[in-house]
């Protein structure tokens, strides 16, 4: 039985590679260190913001 080769996850960021962490959530690449940084890559972020906006415009 062979081993299946890994799947390639070229991500392209625009910050040095120093900032550059795993999601806290899917574990994706993304900018999570220093200026402008966030534990959340985008899609991530967007869910939480989405889940934010939907549970203030019940209260």
């Amino acid at each position: 039985m062979t081993t299946p080769a890994p799947t390639s996850t070229t991500v392209t960021l625009s910050c040095p590679p120093k900032e550059v962490g795993r999601c806290a959530s899917c574990q994706q690449p993304c900018h999570r260190y220093g200026h402008g940084g966030n534990p959340l890559y985008t899609t991530c972020r967007a869910k939480v913001e989405a889940g934010r906006t939907k549970a203030s415009a019940t209260t």
